[in-house]
């Protein structure tokens, strides 16, 4: 292995960074500087590596789960999702913070995007919140926290790239993501029962308001069914179940709910272009960096060295823990998967770790990249939805949430059944 080679990768992305040039070029460029090192020939991996990635009929669901998202956003979906909810729980003590966790989760199972969930929910929850008293740490930490339940929830972006890269069946890893993702909503609820304020001032709870809440919620409730049980059922693959999602979500929000109009489609389509090409460029960059990592030979050298030091499972996984910290705070979620993955895979693989429960064991670890800053995207979500409140106001308060994103990944260490007994009954 050329050491070399892997200081001009490092520092080249590095610098790059620094500069502020977006994530992905400098990802792409960073592989190409290291790549030119070894040998200008090497350049034609660059190509064979994308092709093959892309022709993976898999990474079609992305750009539709993202139009899905981006319809249901702009049709005021979680309105509806939050409003039934805290008909249900608004009399309790933190009702309000519960109906945000009851929506967050909901929404994660429809869009599979932590910023769209924070954006959505967030938007309707932290007035509410903030009305009814609550901190600021319990506020943007149940925010920053629900939000990211986006990615572990099924259906998920990150883990339909994870799928891809490992062959894994993209049905089996979805179902694997729903007990794990509960258990971290249901510490949410946990946590805003005990630190919610006490107050007298608390709705009556009505059935009937409650029951008419829920019948207006039956077509939103439907659309998760509609897209996972399908999946599950084998009726139909992801792929064209993000098809049929992104026809209901437009039933839903055109004909039902009439919160979107044909004049509205094309800020709609064009939103989900930016967002689909911003995408693209990190995976296109990061599959480069990938290219980059493989010729130098990182993952076999990574491979022998643990094999040789005879470690342990969990000394395997606390390794890879941390690395995944430390990239969270400087790159974004796919970077970081496009870039480990192949490299981690392996060495899981090898030291016997079931692939569909490292699967979740990393998306975990992502959930809390998207809150660890200076590049935690829900922090920046949030910021949006409080544009005069400082990001360093909205970092500290949100920081402390990261201990229940470690209470589930703690869970998941000790009680693997938690990630594998739905896919193995």
């Amino acid at each position: 292995m050329d050491f070399f080679t892997i200081g001009v990768l490092l520092f080249t992305l590095l610098f790059l960074l620094l500069l502020g040039i977006p994530v992905g070029f400098a990802l792409g460029l960073a592989g190409v500087a290291s790549i030119l090192t070894i040998g200008p020939t090497f350049l034609i991996q660059i190509p064979l590596t994308i092709i093959k990635s892309f022709s993976d009929v898999v990474l079609i669901a992305i750009p539709l789960f993202i139009l899905m998202g981006e319809i249901l956003y702009r049709g005021k979906v979680g309105h509806q999702l939050f409003d039934t909810a805290n008909a249900w729980l608004g009399r309790l003590r933190g009702g309000t913070g519960m109906s945000a966790v009851f929506a967050f989760t909901f929404f994660a199972a429809i869009v599979g995007s932590s910023m769209a969930s924070v954006l959505t929910i967030g938007k309707i929850a932290i007035p509410e919140m903030e009305q009814k008293g609550y901190s600021k740490q319990l506020t943007y930490g149940l925010t920053a926290v629900g939000g990211s339940l986006g990615i572990l929830i099924p259906p998920s972006i990150p883990l339909i790239i994870y799928a891809s890269l490992t062959d894994v069946s993209p049905g089996q890893v979805f179902i694997a993501g729903f007990l794990p993702g509960f258990l971290i909503a249901a510490l949410l609820a946990a946590w805003v029962s005990w630190a919610a304020p006490k107050t007298s001032d608390l709705p009556q709870f009505s059935l009937k308001k409650a029951g008419c809440a829920t019948l207006r919620s039956i077509p939103d409730l439907l659309l998760p069914i509609v897209i996972l049980g399908g999946i599950y059922a084998g009726i139909y693959t992801p792929t064209e179940a993000a098809a049929i999602g992104v026809i209901y979500a437009l039933i839903l929000t055109m004909l039902v709910r009439r919160t979107i109009s044909f004049r509205d489609l094309p800020t709609v389509l064009s939103d989900s272009l930016k967002s689909n090409a911003m995408l693209l460029t990190i995976v296109l960059g990061a599959l480069i960096f990938g290219s980059a990592l493989t010729l130098i030979g990182l993952p076999q050298m990574l491979a022998e060295a643990t094999q040789e030091a005879a470690m342990p499972q969990w000394a395997i996984m606390l390794l890879f823990a941390a690395i995944w910290l430390v990239m969270g705070c400087f790159l974004e979620v796919i970077s970081i998967i496009l870039i480990t993955v192949p490299v981690f895979f392996p060495i899981a693989e090898a030291a016997g770790i079931n692939p569909i429960w490292f699967g979740i064991f990393m998306v975990i670890n992502m959930e809390m990249s998207v809150i660890t800053p200076p590049v935690g995207m829900n922090l920046f979500a949030i910021k949006s939805i409080l544009p005069n409140e400082p990001l360093s106001t909205i970092t500290h308060a949100a920081l402390p949430s990261l201990i229940v994103l470690l209470l589930g990944l703690i869970a998941l260490w000790f009680f693997p059944g938690l990630a594998l007994y739905l896919v193995q009954n």
